[in-house]
C-alpha cells in the first residue's frame, strides 16, 4: 500500500472529534449527484470552518447515511509534502479505489484546505460535474475570495461565510444553554447572562481561544493576525512587505467602527517612515478584506451610482481580536460593542441582497447619523434602524442617540427604532414613533 493510500485509510478511519454545534450556514446540503453546486465555506483562519465540516458529517451519520460514503481529508497535512500537481485528484481517486460503492452510489466529500493542491478550482469543478458527489470545501481565505470564486466556478458554486462565535454559541462554549425567547428569565439568570456578555465583549468569538487564560488568549489572537498577514496578504505583495502589511492590519483593527480613508492611511504610514503610494495602499486594504480581517460598511443610498466621496466605516472581524491587538491607551469598549453589533447583524443577514446592511445619515446640515440601517426589500417599509451605545445614562449621550434615531425615523418614514446598550432597557415614545432600548444580552440572543 502506498503512502497516500495509508493516509486516505487513516482519514477514513478517524472518528468525528467532539464539537460545539454552530449555527447552520449551509441551509440545505443536497444528496450526492452529478452537477451539484460546490459548497464553499469562506472566512478568516481559525473561525471554525474545519469543525463545521465535522458537524455536517455527524449530522449525516445521525441521519443514517453510510459512514463509508462520507469522506473528509485535510490537504494541509504535512505528510503530503512535496505536493504532486494532481494531489486532489489522486486523493479522491484513492478514496474511490478503497470504497468503490462510493463512486457508484454517491458520496459526500469534505475537502479541507484545498488551496494546497495545484489548480484546485478546476479539479473541484470537474469532480462536481463528472462524479456523483456532494462537494464541500474550505481553504485559505485569500484564495477563496468572492472575486476568485466568481471567476473560477462561473456560477457553479455556493459560498457560505463562517464568522466567529455568536453570543449564543459563545454561551454554549462556556456551558450555558441560552434561554428560549418564550422563557422567563430570572434575575439570577439575567445577571449571569450580563456577566457572560461582558466576557464576550473582551474575549471575542474565535473558538480556539475559549477558556484560555487572558495572557495566552491575547498572544494567540495576536498570532492570528500575524498568520493572516504572513500567509494570505503576503501572497499579493511578497515577503518584503510583510512589515507594512502588518501595520495596515493593526491600523484597520484598532480603528474599528471608524471611517476608513486610504488617503489618511497613507499619511499615517508615511509618518511611521514607510514609503507607500495610494494605489498600493488601496490594494493592501483589499487584500486584508479578502482575508476577512475586517469589513467595510457603506452609506445608504437609493442611487445606482455609489457616493464615491463618502468614506466607508471599517469593522473588525471580532471584538476580542480588537481587544488583543490594541494598546492599553487605545481600548474603547464603545467601538468594540458597536463592532459586535455589526457582526451580529451581518450574521443575521446571510442570504440577503447586496447592501442590506448600511449606515444612514439624515439629509441636511446637521448630518445626524444612525449606526445601522437594515433591510432587504425594494421599498423602505420593511427596513429597521439601530443605534449601538454602551450606555445612554449620560444626558448628552442619551439626547444625541435619541435625536439622531428620531430624525432618521422621520427621514425614512419608519415608526420604530432600536438602541442596543449594555444594560439599559426601556421603551420610549417619540414624535416619530416608538424607540426600544434593549440590553445586549437579550438582543444578541433574540
Amino acid at each position: 500500500m502506498s503512502e497516500l493510500a495509508y493516509l486516505v485509510k487513516e482519514y477514513r478511519d478517524r472518528p468525528i472529534p467532539p464539537y460545539v454545534p454552530r449555527k447552520e450556514i449551509i441551509r440545505q446540503l443536497p444528496e450526492p449527484e452529478r452537477f451539484n453546486l460546490v459548497h464553499i465555506i469562506t472566512g478568516m483562519r481559525r473561525s471554525g470552518k474545519t469543525f463545521y465540516l465535522c458537524q455536517k458529517m455527524d449530522e449525516l451519520a445521525k441521519g443514517g447515511f453510510p459512514h463509508e460514503r462520507v469522506f473528509f481529508f485535510n490537504f494541509a497535512d504535512d505528510r503530503l509534502l512535496p505536493h504532486p500537481p494532481s494531489l486532489i485528484s489522486d486523493v479522491v481517486e484513492e478514496y474511490f479505489l478503497q470504497v468503490p460503492e462510493a463512486r457508484e452510489l454517491g458520496a459526500y466529500l469534505f475537502l479541507d484546505e484545498v488551496q494546497e493542491g495545484d489548480d484546485w478550482e478546476a479539479t473541484c469543478q470537474r469532480l462536481a460535474e463528472t462524479e456523483k458527489v456532494t462537494l464541500v470545501i474550505t481553504g485559505s481565505s485569500s484564495k477563496l475570495s468572492s472575486e476568485q470564486i466568481a471567476t473560477k466556478f462561473r456560477g457553479r458554486s455556493h459560498s457560505h461565510e463562517m464568522l466567529p462565535l455568536s453570543f449564543t454559541e459563545f454561551a454554549r462554549f462556556h456551558g450555558t444553554e441560552p434561554p428560549r425567547k418564550e422563557d422567563a428569565v430570572s434575575p439570577k439568570e439575567r445577571t449571569r447572562l450580563k456577566g457572560l456578555f461582558d466576557r464576550f465583549l473582551v474575549e471575542g468569538g474565535f473558538p480556539g481561544v475559549q477558556n484560555l487564560v487572558e495572557e495566552d488568549r491575547i498572544e494567540v489572537l495576536q498570532s492570528y493576525v500575524r498568520d493572516v498577514v504572513a500567509r494570505d496578504v503576503s501572497e499579493y505583495f511578497g515577503r518584503e512587505d510583510i512589515s507594512l502589511a502588518h501595520q495596515f492590519a493593526l491600523y484597520a483593527l484598532r480603528n474599528t467602527a471608524c471611517e476608513l480613508s486610504v488617503n489618511g492611511l497613507v499619511e499615517r504610514m508615511r509618518a511611521l517612515g514607510y514609503k507607500i503610494y495610494w494605489e498600493k495602499a488601496d490594494r493592501m486594504l483589499k487584500a486584508l478584506k479578502e482575508a476577512f480581517l475586517f469589513f467595510e460598511l457603506n452609506e445608504f443610498t437609493m442611487s445606482l451610482k455609489p457616493n464615491t466621496t463618502a468614506n466607508p466605516k471599517d469593522y473588525a472581524i471580532d471584538q476580542g481580536l480588537v481587544f488583543a491587538i490594541s494598546r492599553a491607551s487605545q481600548q474603547d469598549a464603545g467601538k468594540r460593542f458597536e463592532t459586535a453589533v455589526y457582526i451580529e447583524l451581518r450574521r443575521r443577514l446571510a442570504g440577503s441582497r447586496t447592501d442590506a446592511l448600511t449606515s444612514f445619515t439624515v439629509p441636511g446640515d446637521r448630518k445626524q447619523k444612525v449606526d445601522f440601517l437594515v433591510g432587504d426589500s425594494l421599498g423602505m417599509e420593511s427596513y429597521e434602524l439601530y443605534q449601538a451605545s454602551v450606555s445612554i445614562e449620560s444626558p448628552a449621550t442619551r439626547k444625541r442617540e435619541i435625536e439622531s434615531l428620531e430624525a432618521s425615523m422621520k427621514a425614512t418614514g419608519l415608526d420604530h427604532g432600536t438602541i442596543v446598550t449594555l444594560e439599559d432597557e426601556n421603551r420610549l415614545e417619540a414624535d416619530a414613533g416608538c424607540i426600544d432600548v434593549v440590553p445586549a444580552w437579550k438582543w444578541f440572543l433574540s
